[in-house]
């Protein structure tokens, strides 16, 4: 695991100057977290590459950056390749001279034995990497097939520079700090900026498996090498290691053994490492069923989990109970509000784009308590929701579906939604009262428009409100669900369940929980690793019918009835709670002046991307009790901070 960035200029034949060299190395240095264990670069005529290393595997070896067998490949690379052993072995027979005995250098000597996309069809892993040729002066971005290690691009004026994380782009004195606007309204809807966006204009995330090739002529090119395909049929399988049942059975008993072997494969895959590993335990199915296959697999295996003292956010009995279950060695901490300052200064420092996943605090909370018990990687349980149809708005959705064919529901809809005005709030993980309102406010909506409504913080109207109307009427006619809606549309042939999950893989997934993870576990140097987004696990799960994802009002039917045999009675059937923190009781609480410092009194508007009457109507809703507006709040506390910290425009 590691960090990695640099610059490029397609037409500049002239060695970097000494400014630009410390400036790569400024770039390198905001990375350290990421790869503490050592630092590298190299430089040529208009480019430099520069990369960090977090040493898991071939600790002594395996130095970036990497060269081909040409000596004219170089390469910089974050992440895990999990079959490097078996193409380690092709190249070989092939009569590459391999250096190492990590998984580097697999993508120089792959990359000149099968082209680019031969090389990013082989990989089985999480990845992210920068190849230059240096015989067709021509440089490569690449990123892994569902998006689960991060990489930055964009263009300032002849200059491209690109990086795992946005801060290490803002170091290089040809970058702006220009904040597009689209990308603020987007933020204010979904709680994070969806790809291929970013909070500064000319910045771009590259899109989960994309590659981009930037010729000597400065274009950019980027394709597609991988789209997944939601299909019943058996063709085109190419992983016969984890068979498919056969082509006329799709009964539950038929594909249960299929996904039990196939997630078996994925688990024992990313045990592959030279330092302690451990896995993630919540309680609820998905961290339970990765530890419990873990469980036999791994000697003496560590579990790690966080308490909270209000107990409808606290899931830690569960833990306990799962963990005393397979045997494992269970160390717990438990989060309080007074940890908040040093988490939020942590935070801060880490998170380079607006990001309001209130989860991230904890997320980093515990990868701190894992990194302090001396463990450097672990598995997570990340994934399973998008893949099997876990979150309640996949049963929302279909609630909405069944209401909207009834004659004058649209205007029912409406006169319900402003009747919960009337209902008492209530600041518990995921109220009775705050679903109902959610659900009536996006009912009407289309389906991408709704899922993302119910998942975000602002309705769309408030969003428009909060904004101040000068920024409002930059957007024009701007179309802040287009992607949200592109992604739901590019799933040809899905089900109505099939799209909503294809679009929050793309989206909630690939831009919200993995961004949190990725930046809470990377910012103390720890390694997280996800079987449930194996390629193989979710091309399967693309095949598995919805009716055996979505049961009745059971969602992820398939996954339970495969891990209900493995694990303590109750967890398959017990209320899903998501990994939150307290937000709404805080915020009335131990943390009220901190908000009222924050966004009350001018402070919201100061710089001019607010209207402050409609962010006090918010505060005010809240403290008051009336109601319960702890997303919106926080997602305008998170871009506040974002915007006054040392990645934000204000620097």
């Amino acid at each position: 695991m590691c960090g990695l960035t640099g610059f490029f200029r397609p037409d500049d034949k002239e060695p970097i100057s000494p400014a630009e060299v410390q400036a790569l190395e400024a770039m390198n240095a905001t990375l350290e977290p990421r790869g503490p264990d050592e630092a590298g670069t190299w430089a040529g005529p208009g480019i430099g590459l520069a990369a960090r290393r977090l040493s898991i595997l071939d600790i002594a070896g395996s130095h970036q950056p990497q060269r081909g067998p040409s000596g004219q490949t170089i390469c910089v690379y974050n992440g895990e390749i999990y079959n490097y052993r078996a193409l380690r072995e092709e190249l070989l027979a092939q009569g590459h001279q391999l250096e190492t005995q990590g998984d580097t250098e697999i993508i120089p000597h792959g990359y000149e034995a099968w082209g680019m996309e031969g090389l990013l069809r082989r990989l089985n892993g999480m990845f992210a990497f920068a190849l230059f040729d240096e015989r067709s002066r021509e440089l490569f971005l690449a990123r892994d097939r569902v998006g689960i290690k991060p990489l930055y691009a964009g263009q300032f004026g002849d200059t491209w520079l690109f990086g795992s994380e946005l801060k290490a782009l803002v170091q290089h004195p040809a970058f702006e700090r220009q904040v597009d606007a689209s990308a603020l309204a987007r933020y204010l809807l979904l709680e994070y900026v969806p790809s291929p966006r970013s909070i500064y204009r000319n910045v771009q995330k590259l899109r989960p498996g994309h590659y981009i090739r930037l010729g000597r002529d400065g274009q950019a090119e980027e394709r597609q090498y991988w789209q997944l395909q939601w299909r019943r049929d058996r063709a085109d399988w190419d992983h016969p290691e984890c068979p498919l049942p056969d082509e006329n059975d799709d009964s539950e008993t038929a594909w249960v053994p299929a996904l039990l072997h196939v997630l078996r494969e994925a688990v024992r895959a990313r045990l592959v490492s030279e330092v302690p590993i451990g896995s993630l335990l919540s309680g609820g199915v998905d961290s339970s069923s990765i530890s419990a296959l873990m469980a036999g697999l791994v000697p003496d295996l560590r579990t790690f989990s966080i308490d909270f003292e209000e107990d409808s956010f606290d899931e830690g009995p569960w833990s306990r109970k799962v963990a005393e279950h397979i045997g494992s060695r269970h160390s717990a901490r438990t989060f309080r509000a007074e940890l908040f300052p040093e988490m939020l200064e942590a935070v801060r420092a880490f998170v380079d784009e607006p990001f309001a996943d209130a989860s991230i605090l904890p997320t980093h909370f515990l990868s701190r308590s894992v990194k302090d018990e001396g463990v450097t990687v672990v598995l997570s349980g990340d994934g399973a929701d998008e893949l099997f149809a876990g979150y309640p708005t996949y049963l929302a959705q279909a609630a909405a579906r069944a209401s909207g064919a009834v004659p004058g529901s649209s205007t029912l809809m409406g006169a319900l939604a402003r009747a919960t005005d009337f209902l008492p709030s209530s600041y518990d993980n995921i109220s009775a009262d705050y679903m109902a309102r959610r659900f009536l406010e996006g009912a009407s909506l289309p389906p991408a428009q709704r899922q993302g409504t119910w998942l975000g913080a602002f309705l769309e109207e408030e969003m428009r409100e909060v904004l101040n109307p000068d920024v409002l009427a930059s957007l024009g006619d701007d179309n802040p669900w287009q992607e949200l809606e592109e992604h739901h549309a590019s799933a040809m042939g899905a089900s109505p369940l099939e799209r909503l999950l294809h679009q929050d893989l793309r989206s909630y997934m690939g831009d919200d929980i993995l961004v949190k993870v990725d930046r809470a576990s990377m910012a103390c140097s720890l390694e997280v690793r996800t079987p449930f987004l194996d390629h193989r696990v979710v091309e399967m799960a693309a095949r598995i019918p919805p009716s055996l994802k979505l049961r009745g009002r059971t969602g992820k039917y398939i996954l339970k009835k495969a891990m209900a045999p493995r694990l303590p009675r109750g967890i398959t059937t017990r209320k899903k709670k998501g990994f939150g923190m307290p937000v709404a009781h805080w915020l009335r609480g131990p943390w009220r002046d901190l908000l009222l410092d924050t966004l009350g009194s001018g402070a919201a508007a100061r710089t001019g991307w607010f209207n402050q009457p409609a962010v006090d109507a918010l505060i005010e809703d809240h403290l008051s009790g009336r109601r319960d507006r702890r997303k919106p709040l926080w997602t305008l506390l998170m871009f506040r901070w974002w915007e006054d910290g040392p990645w934000g425009p204000s620097t």
